[in-house]
């Protein structure tokens, strides 16, 4: 089942989570977060006339979410003039498997700016090998997506360090570009500590938190998103990264913080 249909069934307040899309015995963590915010803006496009764009979200995972029925609900916890906030939650059989807190504003007018961090400066993303995807060994999600690395060691490749940087993107372009795209998309790279493994470990996200300095679905289309991550902890089997996201034209346009979890 592509993208697109399962944007279309997070709409309704009961979806199915379809084949394809696994990351270990659970589904790809970006798609859930996609099938929230997706189900949190169909839910507010009924409520109010003019809904504001996403600025936040906090994600937590509780639960592995496996193939089969889904149910979605969406509660508005306070809406004012400018600022909007919502709770969003995935429960399977009567168990939440992941919620969501949201924030979401208007513009205001101010006389404070601060810029956002400037792109890095590599070359265009076809001078970068793309990874491939390998049946058997890349998670069945993969499939979806494309990275390409432009700086760090591989997965498993035992560095002494950590961090990697690259662009992203999908392997087939998605019918919208908003801020579901985009979450799903940034979750396609593996915790920022892989590289220090010399062999496959199970890992996953236990909480999310994304930041949008920018509407994506007001920019420009942008094919291959910048990706870098910055890992600030590791100890005891959970660690603490951040990540930029820019557009095709060295645009800001997101931050990414993740709670990980890797078992070895």
């Amino acid at each position: 089942m592509k993208f697109d249909s399962i944007m279309v069934a997070a709409e309704a307040n009961e979806m199915i989570l379809p084949e394809g899309w696994g990351q270990g015995r659970a589904t790809f963590g970006g798609l859930m977060g996609a099938i929230l915010i997706r189900h949190m803006q169909a839910s507010l496009a009924r409520e109010l006339p003019e809904p504001p764009p996403l600025r936040s979200f906090a994600l937590t995972f509780v639960g592995p979410a496996v193939l089969g029925p889904l149910a979605l609900s969406a509660e508005i916890l306070r809406s004012g003039k400018s600022v909007t906030q919502m709770q969003v939650t995935a429960r399977q059989e009567g168990q939440v498997v992941s919620t969501m807190l949201a924030s979401l504003g208007h513009a205001r007018e101010s006389s404070i700016r601060v810029p956002g961090p400037a792109a890095p400066d590599w070359k265009p993303a076809e001078e970068y090998h793309a990874i491939p995807f390998m049946e058997g060994v890349s998670p069945d999600f993969l499939r979806e997506f494309e990275m390409r690395p432009v700086a760090g060691q591989f997965p498993y490749s035992g560095s002494d360090k950590p961090d990697f940087e690259g662009y992203m993107s999908f392997r087939e372009r998605p019918e919208r570009q908003d801020a579901a795209s985009l979450a799903c998309l940034v979750d396609v790279w593996p915790p920022s500590v892989i590289p220090m493994l010399t062999k496959r470990a199970p890992s996953s996200s236990m909480t999310w938190i994304m930041e949008f300095l920018e509407d994506p679905a007001e920019l420009p289309w942008t094919d291959h998103w910048l990706y870098t991550v910055h890992t600030d902890s590791f100890a005891d089997g959970y660690g603490q990264n951040r990540s930029v996201i820019w557009d095709g034209e060295g645009r800001p346009v997101a931050f990414s913080r993740q709670t990980i979890v890797v078992f070895g």
